[in-house]
C-alpha cells in the first residue's frame, strides 16, 4: 500500500475459476487483501449476495483450477465507500441472472468504478450485462509492481458495451509494458502500444480486433497464451 495525495492507494486484481473452459468462468475481485464476489448461484432468480473474505483467493474461486489473479489497476476508494457502492449495486441488481446480473457483471462494474475507468483487463467477459463507463476519456495511467508482476500502463480513453455473451470495446492511445512471473498460469513479457482499436467478442472463444497497434510479447497472462510481434500474432 502506498500513499498518493494523502490517500491510500491499493492494488486491484481479478481472478477467474473455469466452470466450462473457454466458455464460462467465475470471477472475483481483490482490493488490497480483501476479496469481493457474487456468491455462486445454482439457479437464476435467486437473490444476489456479495461475499467478502481475506486470504490468497476468494472462497468462490478456491480451486486448483483457479488462474493466478491478474493485476488490473489501483484504487483510492476506501472499504466504507466500497461497502456503500455494493449496497447500491445490489439494489439495482437484486436477482441473479445467468446471462446478465452475475459475477462477471458485478466485477466489471466494480472495477470500472474503483479505477475511474483507468484499468486493463487481459480477458473478456463470457456473459454479462455491464453498464457503460460514465467517462470515456481517462488521460491517466498507473505503475504497479507486486507479487512478481510489474506493469506500467497509460491510456487516453476506453469504453465498452457488454450484453450477454457479446461484448465490444474501443480503446484510444493505450501504452502498456508488463512483465509477469507468478507461476505456471502467468509468465512472460509484453509491450502493448495501440493508437486506436475496436474489438468485438463472443466470450473468450471468438473475437475480432481492428486497429493500429504494435503489440509485442510472448507468454501466458489471464489464462491465455499469447505471442505477438509488432501487432501480428
Amino acid at each position: 500500500m502506498t500513499e498518493s495525495e494523502g490517500e491510500a492507494t491499493r492494488v486491484v486484481k481479478v481472478a477467474r475459476k473455469p466452470l466450462v473452459p473457454l466458455l464460462a468462468y467465475h470471477w472475483s475481485l481483490q482490493v488490497g487483501d480483501t476479496w469481493y464476489e457474487i456468491a455462486p448461484m445454482k439457479e437464476t432468480r435467486e437473490a444476489n449476495k456479495i461475499n467478502t473474505n481475506r486470504g490468497s483467493m476468494a472462497d468462490g474461486t478456491r480451486s486448483i483450477l483457479t488462474m493466478a489473479a491478474s493485476v488490473v489497476g489501483e484504487t483510492t476508494k476506501t472499504d466504507k465507500e466500497i461497502e456503500m457502492w455494493n449496497k447500491e449495486w445490489l439494489e439495482e441488481h437484486p436477482e441473479y441472472e445467468l446471462l446478465t446480473d452475475n459475477c462477471q457483471a458485478y466485477v466489471t462494474d466494480l472495477l470500472v468504478w474503483l479505477t475511474d475507468n483507468n484499468y486493463r483487463l487481459p480477458f473478456n467477459t463470457d456473459s454479462a450485462d455491464v453498464d457503460q463507463p460514465d467517462e470515456f476519456w481517462t488521460n491517466d495511467g498507473f505503475e504497479i509492481e507486486t507479487d512478481g508482476t510489474k506493469i506500467s500502463s497509460f491510456q487516453i480513453g476506453q469504453s465498452h458495451g457488454i450484453v450477454g455473451p457479446f461484448s465490444a470495446q474501443i480503446t484510444v492511445g493505450k501504452r502498456t509494458t508488463e512483465t509477469v512471473a507468478t507461476g505456471a498460469t502467468q509468465f512472460g513479457a509484453f509491450a502493448d502500444a495501440t493508437a486506436v482499436a475496436v474489438e468485438a467478442n463472443i466470450g473468450n472463444a471468438v473475437g475480432v480486433r481492428l486497429g493500429l497497434n504494435a503489440d509485442t510479447g510472448v507468454g501466458v497472462r489471464g489464462g491465455n497464451a499469447e505471442a505477438h510481434v509488432l501487432g501480428f500474432g
